[in-house]
């Protein structure tokens, strides 16, 4: 039978039977990887725990008919800090399950989007315990560059309904930059003028929205942004990733009921 090895991060496990597991997984080679782990849920198991949620393993695994099977793991990076902490977890949650639901096996390869999802993880993980802010400048760093790897960045110099170019918004000195999650992107005065729904910006929200999209991944750590901004463009993301994947993430909602 024909085996390949794999490096990869865990986003998701099922249970299968009485004693196998599931394991979905992001490659380093920019693919979703779906295999099983025969025997992994048994107490005395060859894996251990190395088939935990987040972990970064290095797997050899053998093609199966309908499903791959793992019949070797080692950890290379464990995100100890994830799992016991609730906030930390559920973001990485949230994550997984944009990925997941938005990548299938055998879709375009994007090695780009393992290195994304590695360093969030790691920065989520490093994070100090209950540090809502710093989770959230991740997740919406995450989220900005996510939609740049898939390219559904949304248009943040020129109109997104009539395309006409908007001079100097980041150096704009009124608070009123509108921009339309369905259209996706900025609007000018006259097209926001027609929409009845739209969203109002001011300058700090642009610009931070700008940098996040502009940023590279080793700088973000050094953003600044206050909590009202941070608030707002949360959000803003948010309801633009839901609308434009069409994957609900049942975990938004469950965060919103925390006031998060």
């Amino acid at each position: 039978m024909t085996s390949y090895k794999a490096k990869a991060i865990i986003l998701k496990t099922y249970k299968l039977g009485e004693s196998d597991k599931i394991v979905r997984m992001y490659s380093a080679a920019g693919d979703v990887i779906s295999a099983v782990a025969k025997g992994a849920r048994k107490i005395h198991s060859k894996f251990g725990g190395r088939l935990e949620l987040f972990n970064l393993v290095e797997l050899e695994v053998t093609k199966g008919k309908n499903l791959d099977i793992i019949t070797q793991a080692e950890i290379l990076k464990s995100f100890k800090n994830i799992t016991s902490d609730f906030y930390k977890f559920v973001f990485c949650e949230i994550i997984s399950k944009i990925v997941l639901r938005t990548q299938v096996p055998g879709g375009d390869s994007s090695p780009l989007l393992f290195k994304l999802i590695y360093v969030c993880f790691n920065e989520i993980n490093n994070t100090a315990q209950e540090d809502i802010q710093a989770l959230k400048i991740i997740m919406c760093f995450f989220e900005i560059k996510f939609l740049r790897i898939i390219g559904l960045m949304p248009l943040l110099k020129n109109c997104s309904k009539c395309n006409k170019q908007l001079e100097n918004l980041y150096s704009f000195t009124e608070n009123r930059i509108y921009f339309s999650v369905k259209y996706g992107g900025v609007l000018c005065d006259n097209c926001a003028d027609s929409l009845p729904v739209k969203e109002i910006l001011n300058v700090s929200d642009y610009r931070f929205l700008y940098d996040l999209f502009n940023l590279k991944i080793e700088d973000f750590r050094d953003i600044e942004v206050n909590a009202f901004t941070l608030k707002k463009v949360y959000r803003l993301i948010e309801d633009y990733i839901l609308y434009h994947t069409e994957c609900d993430i049942n975990s938004f909602n469950y965060l919103k009921k925390l006031g998060i």
